[in-house]
């Protein structure tokens, strides 16, 4: 896992091919403008699912993903995320499915960490995690990078 601010998300441009477009996007984009849903970048290699969330119960499992590269960003407000390295799951609570290219499990992260405005977490295949609701109103958008 990445964790840091969008003004240095160009350290990152060389670590996926596509990430300089991610993160330019990002940049540019004045998403608070965007409807909730998604919103493609370059077709289904880079697109984003924004959500504007409200404090809700329902914890949400950790999950991985094996297509996609995960580049959660708080756009306003703030929002928890959880982690744990995967090799550290053993109780998974749904198998992997291709189609929603997701796999759940019933375990405790190893920690959580707070991100607020303009903060960002790179989550790989190797990376379990969880993007909690927020415990105040947020802006989150999730731009999937295909692996």
């Amino acid at each position: 896992m990445i964790l840091d601010h969008l003004s240095r998300a160009e350290k990152y441009y060389n670590v996926h091919t596509s990430f300089r477009h991610a993160f330019d996007f990002l940049k540019q984009t004045d998403i608070t403008t965007l409807q909730e849903g998604k919103h493609e970048i370059e077709g289904t290699d880079i697109y984003v699912l924004l959500s504007k969330g409200t404090p809700a119960d329902p914890a949400p499992k950790l999950e991985s993903h094996q297509q996609y590269i995960d580049i959660q960003m708080c756009v306003d407000g703030s929002f928890p995320l959880r982690w744990k390295d995967i090799t550290r799951c053993s109780s998974i609570s749904s198998p992997y499915s291709h189609e929603k290219d997701v796999q759940m499990y019933d375990e405790s992260p190893d920690f959580e960490v707070e991100l607020s405005r303009g903060m960002f977490a790179v989550v790989f295949p190797e990376d379990a995690h969880a993007g909690m609701p927020p415990k105040q109103h947020a802006v989150k958008a999730v731009v999937k990078v295909a692996v």
